[in-house]
Parts: structure tokens; C-alpha cells; sequence
């Protein structure tokens, strides 16, 4: 299953940049696990040496996966999901030697492995049109949405009691209650099982997937904010404006049109406090998060750094406000891509992280050529 709302319209030139420093970042973080098996660091520089990670991978084979051999793609897969836990607990990531890790801060795991192994192996299917993996890995597809902690009414919770991880991208960040970003997650991983199970002809597993993703989707409402169209990254700590939450809800389409509207409408009007030279900050300008699990420097990495993962859902939904101001978005993280070669994150004195895969990926999904 793509995204919902279709890549925006670029000129082809720009596509070509995006799709080369992309490709850079590919071959700079292709290593060789000790079994033989390719797989792919998150960034080729040696800032996250010698692993793989589900939702880095994932959004490299949704944004740049014609750009990866088939075979690597399904071996990198498998290599993954042989670090699931036996009760059903996907690995946070997998190193060479084939040695799963489960937690990153906090005493419980992140709450998005899970959606990402079903999103990731969707991914491959998209590219491949071949099936057999996810016919492979069904089992340990539901086993792991079975870990997935959820409130009564479908949404992911963390408790405020015992703070954890989130969505691995703010996994620094002490975001409790119901959370935004993996209920999202969540709910698009539903849709997914439930449209594969569809083409499987299991149609009792796709009947439950679909129950699962409607609960949630009725849940979700409890994020948006109607005075201004966006949506809080949380029901407990850290219940602030999540400017990457709000953009992805829109290009999932769990926001309705009119909503993606106006998500696109307060990233113009608020352009200068959430964007910098085309990478987006996770909370716009003035704050920063309630709540951290590690200590960073204020305006640095997850609290107040600007990130290029964002930027295609941002260019996405602003495109449905001004395409003007859409394809001046992608123009500065193309020319950001390219002179500070493709960073994890950014601030007004640094660029941190070199040869990020998922910087130059999630641009590149979000464009099409013209």
C-alpha cells in the first residue's frame, strides 16, 4: 500500500538530484552482516555503525527501494525479523552479528517496530509485486502487532508512570498517554494487513484487520486541535504541537481533506517557525519538548534540530495549501541535500550526521517527475 495522497508534481531535474544523493547514501551504508547478508546501516558515516533498523530501512525501500536489489531487500527483511522475541517482540534493531536489541531508553521498547516490519514488507511487495515474503512472514507480521501496548480505544499508549521510547525518530523524548505517531503507525499497519490479507483471499484476517484500523481511526480525533487544524503528539507529557505527526496524519489521509488543508495552511503562515533551509523541526519555533529521556542541548538533534525525514510530508500537505511554497520547501532541502551531503539533522550553526539515508529517501518518495 503507497501513501494516500500522491507524490507532488517536480521538475524532473530535482527529482534527478534527490534520486543521486539518495543513492549515495545507499551505497555508503550497504554493509555485510557476518552471515553474508547486505544489509543497510541508517547512515552511511558511521553515526549508527554496524546495524539495521526497521523503520530506517522501511522508509529507504518506500522512498528509494527501485534503487536496492530485490534479493538484498528480502534478505535485509529476513535478517531483521530473525531478532523477533518469541512472544512476538520485534527487535529496535539488529547488528552484523545477528544480535537483536529490544529497548533504547526507558525499561519498555518502542512502540513502532512492529508497524514498521508490516510497513517495510508492504514496501517490498510495492516495489517487487511479489508476495511471497509477506506470505513468509505473516505469522510474525500479527504476532508482532500483537505486542503493540494499546489504550481501550486503539490508540498506542505509553505509561506516564514508566516513560519510554515512542516513535523511534523522537525516542529521546519523553512523550506519555496516547501517543500520535504510532497510533498513526498503528492504524496504517491495520489497513496494510488488511488489504494483503484481501489479496490473500484470507478474508476473515482481513475483516479483523479492518475492524482494528476503523476503532483506531475514530480514536484518533482525540489528537486534533480544531482551532488551528493541528495535531498534539500526545494526550499526557509532550501534549504539543507535533508538526511531523500533523503532516503525516495528512498524507495518510487520517485527517480528512478539508484538515490536510489546513495542516498545509499553518506550515505556510508559520513557515519561518518550523522549517530551515528545507528540513523540518519536530515542534515549531519557540518550544521545546515537556519531557526528555536523554539529555541534549537545547536546539540540538530531537529538541530543536530540523530534520529532512520530514520534509516530504510537509511539502505533501503544504502542497494542497500553495504548490508555490511546496516546491520552495523541496528546492532548499535539495540544495541542503546536497551541500551538507544529506544530514540526519539541523541547526542554524551545524549539520550533524552525514550520508542519512531516510533525509534523502523521504524527500525522494514525495516527488514525481514532470
Amino acid at each position: 500500500m503507497k501513501h494516500f495522497l500522491r507524490p507532488m508534481e517536480a521538475p524532473a531535474e530535482q527529482v534527478d538530484r534527490i534520486e543521486a544523493v539518495a543513492k549515495r547514501c545507499l551505497d555508503a551504508a550497504r554493509i555485510k552482516a557476518d552471515d553474508g547478508t547486505w544489509i543497510f546501516q541508517p547512515d552511511g558515516a558511521g553515526k549508527y555503525p554496524g546495524r539495521i533498523y526497521f523503520r530506517d530501512f522501511c522508509y529507504a525501500v518506500e522512498g528509494a527501494g527501485h534503487l536496492i536489489p530485490p534479493e538484498e531487500i528480502a534478505a535485509a527483511i529476513d535478517f531483521l525479523i530473525a531478532g523477533q522475541r518469541e512472544d512476538g517482540l520485534m527487535a529496535n534493531c539488529v547488528y552484523t552479528d545477528g544480535r537483536p536489541v529490544y529497548l533504547v531508553a526507558g525499561t519498555r521498547p518502542p512502540t513502532d517496530n512492529a508497524q514498521f516490519a508490516v510497513k517495510l514488507v508492504d514496501a517490498y511487495c510495492d516495489v517487487t509485486g511479489d508476495f511471497t515474503l509477506y506470505e513468509r512472514h505473516r505469522n510474525a507480521l500479527m504476532d508482532g502487532m500483537e505486542t503493540v501496548p494499546l489504550s481501550e480505544d486503539g490508540l498506542v499508549f505509553v505509561d506516564p508512570a514508566n516513560p519510554h521510547s515512542a516513535y523511534g525518530f523522537t525516542d529521546t523524548v519523553g512523550k506519555t498517554g496516547k501517543v500520535l505517531f504510532s497510533s498513526l503507525l498503528y492504524w496504517e499497519a491495520c489497513m496494510v494487513l488488511a488489504k494483503l490479507g484481501q489479496r490473500s483471499e484470507d478474508h476473515e484476517g482481513a475483516h479483523i484487520w479492518f475492524e482494528a484500523a476503523e476503532h483506531t481511526s475514530h480514536a484518533l480525533k482525540e489528537f486534533y486541535r480544531p482551532r488551528d487544524g493541528m495535531m498534539d503528539a500526545a494526550t499526557g507529557d509532550c501534549d504539543q504541537t507535533d508538526l511531523w505527526g500533523s503532516a503525516y496524519a495528512g498524507v495518510v489521509r487520517a485527517l480528512s481533506k478539508k484538515e490536510t488543508v489546513r495542516v498545509g495552511e499553518y506550515l505556510f503562515d508559520r513557515y519561518g517557525d518550523c522549517f530551515l533551509r528545507g528540513c523540518v523541526r519536530h515542534i515549531p519555533q519557540p518550544r521545546f519538548w515537556q519531557r526528555m529521556l536523554a539529555e541534549y542541548t537545547r536546539g540540538t538533534y530531537q529538541n530543536g534540530g530540523y530534520w529532512p525525514v520530514a520534509t516530504g510530508w510537509a511539502a505533501m500537505v503544504l502542497d494542497r495549501y500553495d504548490h508555490a511554497t511546496a516546491l520552495t520547501l523541496i528546492d532548499e532541502a535539495v540544495d541542503l541535500l546536497e551541500e551538507e551531503d544529506a544530514p540526519e539533522w539541523i541547526n542554524d550553526t551545524e549539520a550533524d550526521g552525514k550520508l542519512y539515508v531516510a533525509s534523502a529517501a523521504n524527500v525522494l518518495a514525495a516527488v514525481k517527475r514532470v
